[in-house]
């Protein structure tokens, strides 16, 4: 049967499918959109009454695509990406030379590399306007494949299933144990693991991934963590390490600021090696921004290793 899609199918249904897929519920979805719920449950409808079928499936904990609803969910996101890839080339037609990039930040790359690559870029970047989103992976990797941002900087885990998405190492991203550069650890002739732990720890929970990976290298030295002070808000962790005798495990590039600064220093504990690659994800070929920022994100990495704070990867 004939659904003349092009003819009923507007940009706001696809919109709405591309949100619920990605939400994966009704009222998560419909404040992302900034939408009422039942204004959204009435474009819901109105979708499958134009593909003739329901295309989600109502369970207790929220929504999830059917076999159809996988389908449309995919067409959806790619021709949300197109309409927003011809916006931003409308855009630098209008604007001359002025190119545009919507970049996802994961919060290592937020906090600790993105700030030093705008303030050090200078004039090479004048005429590139940039807008950062700061979230997850988990958050990031829907609004990629959807074209609501064009790359994702920061670390890079392995997908849970193939994406199609290109992934670029550009660095590792060490652990190491910080403090204060005046904090009484620092007066010791050697720190001990035993030294450490007589001192308050402060964690990221920033993200769960990141959580995982330090808790499992302050296992390895043998610092408990029982007692620990945890914060999604780096802002915090900053504050409570910067004025008190806290100490904390962290990616180096998280605190690279406050390090080049001399106001938070390395303790010298043995840490053991691990590969924790980063760098950006993007979709398909990088556009004039895209290549613009990578070398831009280049010159700060070569930056950050001189200082010690990052790894350079292994070429073959």
């Amino acid at each position: 049967m004939a659904h003349y899609l092009e003819q009923r199918l507007k940009i706001r249904h696809l919109r709405v499918i591309d949100a619920l897929e990605q939400h994966k519920s009704l009222l998560r979805a419909s404040r992302a959109l900034r939408v009422s719920q039942p204004a959204l449950s009435r474009t819901l409808q109105e979708v499958e009454e134009i593909i003739g079928a329901e295309i989600f499936e109502r369970h207790p904990r929220g929504v999830r695509p059917n076999a159809t609803g996988k389908v449309l969910t995919a067409t959806a996101r790619k021709l949300l990406s197109t309409i927003r890839d011809l916006e931003t080339e409308l855009d630098r037609l209008s604007d001359g030379q002025q190119r545009t990039i919507r970049v996802g930040a994961l919060p290592v790359a937020a906090h600790g590399l993105l700030p030093a690559v705008l303030a050090n870029a200078g004039s090479r970047t004048a005429n590139l306007s940039i807008s950062v989103v700061e979230g997850r992976t988990d958050q990031m990797i829907p609004s990629l494949l959807s074209g609501e941002i064009d790359v994702i900087v920061g670390r890079l885990y392995p997908p849970a299933q193939s994406d199609g998405l290109e992934r670029r190492v550009l660095y590792n991203e060490p652990i190491s144990l910080v403090a204060r550069s005046d904090h009484p650890l620092f007066a010791m002739p050697a720190i001990s693991v035993a030294e450490v732990q007589r001192f308050s720890l402060v964690l990221p929970a920033v993200s769960t991934l990141m959580e995982r990976d330090v808790r499992e290298i302050l296992r390895q030295i043998g610092l408990s963590t029982d007692a620990a002070v945890q914060s999604t808000s780096v802002g915090f962790m900053r504050e409570l390490l910067l004025s008190g005798n806290f100490v904390s495990a962290v990616p180096r590039v998280l605190v690279a600021g406050d390090l080049a600064r001399d106001m938070l220093r390395i303790l010298p504990v043995v840490i053991p090696a691990a590969a924790r690659p980063a760098g950006i994800i993007h979709r398909g070929n990088l556009g004039d921004a895209g290549k613009l920022l990578l070398a831009e994100l280049e010159r700060e990495v070569a930056r950050l290793e001189e200082s010690d704070i990052v790894e350079l990867p292994l070429r073959d």
